[in-house]
């Protein structure tokens, strides 16, 4: 072929191996070409990969055994151009030089087929991922000058056959491959800034998946009072004053509430009357000795006594008063003076000052983890720069609905070792004040511990797919 026709036939061989739908029928159209165009014998192409060559197509032979002598002869010879990465053909031509190349499998493919033969490897950005060979039964052995223009015919098929190649590749396949590209890509002296960055991202990856640290659970936490009472009213009546507001401190015996005392008042005095009436029937009675009388007179004396001392016990219950030093938290009486109440209505709610205990409302998938005697701290909002010690102590059975999720509570109080800031005191805490409490379950690595919750969610989700 002259130099004038050597470029056309190129370019219709690349367009008919470009209208193929695939890398087998590329393969099978490239040989039939190079047998029906360029007066070739046989044709065959083979394909490299992980080592490893095996022939996608072959003009005139039957390919149903790879394992024939024939086929593997081809495999050998399309092997040892690869390998060595240049255009070998056997026999020689007389003035070819280049005879330094190892052609031991094209001598014993000649010799079990006879005529001449050559073989070119086929490769992108210098990798070798196929070959093709060629053959024919008369003719001059193939010289560099017809290799040189057989290299040149199939220029331009081997990027379109490696790009059927990747296309019919599976996904994992590509990615590996693109992986490793990558990683030889990184060894360029251009690269180094991303050597190091991906270096620093390797080593973080490393300490987050490995590396165990503690590992907390935090949810809403409240402060309570370790003894919380509440004062009810004793007997029937109305409210007559009020003396405090939730938010005040008491101290014990300190009056907290008056109930209007008028009717008691009036029952007092009523019973005293019937006391001295009947100390009088008694004094007659006695006078004329009639004893009948004096019985009845002394009987009746100890009713009014008693019903009298009943008065004076509800009027002394009228001034209700704190048991013990306590905050009051509930009840707010200032604005329902001379209201109507019941006995046993709740008035205040009080809670003791001198030891809190923590609440804390711990996420249902969180649970599992807590356990008593487990350290924690708390931040109220009113005190964000200060942390509090504390101990697990005891764990709710039962859960509640608390924001659309289900939590339980967990109660825990303050260590006997305050927190080391220095900014607040304990005497700062009051029962009422709502903040975070995060409670140390355990060490695992920050890798888990930011993607357990999905990771249980995704397992629940297939248990419940397959159930």
């Amino acid at each position: 072929m002259d130099e004038s026709g050597r470029a056309p036939a190129a370019l219709a061989l690349y367009a008919r191996v470009l209208s193929a739908t695939s890398l087998d029928a590329a393969a099978h159209r490239l040989v039939s070409a190079l047998t029906a165009d360029f007066g070739f014998t046989r044709a065959s192409i083979g394909l490299h990969e992980y080592s490893v060559t095996r022939l996608l197509a072959s003009s005139g032979l039957d390919l149903s055994n790879p394992q024939a002598e024939l086929p593997q002869r081809l495999v050998g010879a399309m092997d040892e151009a690869i390998e060595q990465g240049v255009a070998l053909a056997w026999p020689l031509a007389p003035a070819d030089t280049a005879r330094d190349w190892i052609h031991i499998e094209h001598q014993a493919l000649q010799h079990h087929t006879g005529g001449m033969l050559a073989t070119v490897p086929l490769g992108v950005a210098g990798e070798a991922f196929a070959a093709v060979s060629v053959e024919r039964d008369q003719g001059p052995p193939f010289g560099a000058d017809e290799l040189l223009r057989l290299e040149q015919l199939l220029v331009l098929i081997a990027p379109v056959l490696r790009w059927m190649v990747f296309g019919g590749q599976p996904w994992h396949k590509r990615a590996w491959r693109e992986l490793l590209q990558g990683v030889f890509a990184l060894r360029q002296p251009k690269r180094r800034v991303t050597r190091r960055v991906l270096a620093a991202a390797a080593l973080l990856l490393l300490f987050v998946s490995a590396v165990p640290l503690e590992d907390d659970v935090s949810g809403r936490a409240r402060i309570e009072g370790a003894q919380q009472r509440v004062v009810s009213a004793p007997t029937d009546g109305f409210l007559k004053t009020a003396y405090v507001r939730p938010g005040d401190r008491v101290k014990a015996g300190d009056a907290l509430v008056d109930l209007i005392e008028g009717d008691l008042q009036l029952e007092r005095g009523r019973w005293t009357s019937q006391i001295e009436q009947h100390e009088n029937a008694y004094a007659a009675a006695m006078a004329k000795s009639d004893r009948v009388v004096a019985s009845i007179s002394m009987a009746r004396i100890g009713e009014a006594q008693a019903q009298l001392a009943l008065v004076d016990e509800q009027l002394a219950r009228g001034r209700i008063r704190a048991p013990f030093d306590a905050l009051v938290i509930q009840g707010d009486l200032s604005q329902a003076i001379g209201a109507p109440v019941r006995q046993g209505d709740t008035l205040l709610t009080l809670a003791t000052t001198a030891a809190f205990r923590v609440i804390v409302e711990i996420d249902e998938g969180d649970i599992a983890r807590v356990q008593p005697g487990q350290a924690g701290q708390l931040v109220v909002s009113s005190l964000p720069w200060d942390r509090q010690d504390l101990v697990v102590e005891r764990i709710s059975p039962l859960s509640k609905a608390a924001e659309g999720r289900n939590v339980f509570e967990v109660e825990a109080r303050l260590a006997a070792t305050p927190s080391t800031s220095a900014t607040s005191k304990p005497a700062e805490l009051r029962p009422g004040l709502i903040g975070r409490a995060e409670l140390v379950t355990g060490r695992m690595p920050l890798l888990w511990a930011w993607t357990r919750h999905v990771v249980d969610r995704v397992r629940l989700t297939w248990w419940s797919w397959r159930g």
